[in-house]
């Protein structure tokens, strides 16, 4: 007997750009001392990048020495009578250090006027990634892609059989994403995609799929074209191209 078709309809298809992380993660850090004397030196990028920092403080004599501070590492000496605060405000006279760290009174903050205690050297730890957080880009109307194909190279040779010739594939071009939406021009999402072809910011994206498993393809791009069209009597649109970089992975 015939089996009926297991096609699916696209309505419901969702197409999704991710935050590359966007604000999710958290701080590597190095924190000691008790309560006013608390201090807290965080690496200012969230993620795994600030682990393994080296992190030393030494308590002596009267002047502040900066032996090292760079984006690796920091090794000061303060003064015996230096408080947290006071060596805080040191630390962001200098310009390297409000590029690359922060630093405050601890999680469970005091007020920085205990005397500051010293610390041997230390790594940064606890700086962890976060997950991206995919958004669902507004009224897609139709899509189309990634258009993937692999490149063929001639290897015909005096061997070949029955005069026939012979191929093997060789790199594979990703391809595009092209899609079609209702324009929103005061729509976050859809002027984020205008920003990033204007910036050459490339994202994540993800399709997911009608289907009733919701299968995705996720892959890198980058936004190449935003052509908005306005005609009399017809919705305002705008049709977008994403070029691929890498594979998509099918999951």
């Amino acid at each position: 007997m015939p089996y009926p078709s297991e096609a699916v309809a696209g309505i419901g298809t969702i197409l999704a750009v991710g935050d590359s992380g966007a604000g999710a993660g958290t701080v590597a850090a190095v924190e000691w001392g008790t309560s006013n004397a608390k201090i807290r030196i965080k690496w200012r990028e969230a993620g795994v990048v600030g682990n393994g920092k080296n992190i030393t403080v030494a308590v002596s004599g009267s002047s502040y020495v900066k032996t090292t501070l760079s984006a690796a590492a920091i090794s000061i000496t303060v003064p015996t009578s230096a408080t947290v605060a006071q060596v805080i405000a040191y630390l962001y006279a200098d310009e390297t250090f409000q590029t690359y760290w922060d630093a405050d009174y601890g999680a469970s903050p005091g007020d920085g006027s205990g005397t500051i205690t010293a610390r041997t050297v230390t790594a940064t730890s606890g700086g962890a990634d976060g997950a991206e957080v995919f958004t669902a880009i507004a009224e897609v109307r139709s899509l189309s892609g990634p258009n993937m194909s692999a490149a063929v190279i001639d290897v015909t040779n005096m061997e070949s059989q029955n005069r026939t010739r012979e191929f093997i594939t060789s790199l594979i071009d990703p391809g595009e994403l092209t899609f079609d939406l209702n324009f929103l021009p005061g729509n976050a999402g859809q002027q984020g995609l205008f920003d990033d072809m204007v910036a050459g910011t490339r994202r994540n994206f993800k399709i997911t799929w009608s289907d009733e498993d919701a299968s995705t393809w996720t892959f890198a791009g980058l936004v190449t074209s935003f052509q908005p069209s306005s005609a009399l009597e017809e919705a305002l649109t705008a049709s977008l191209t994403v070029k691929v970089t890498g594979l998509p992975v099918w999951a």
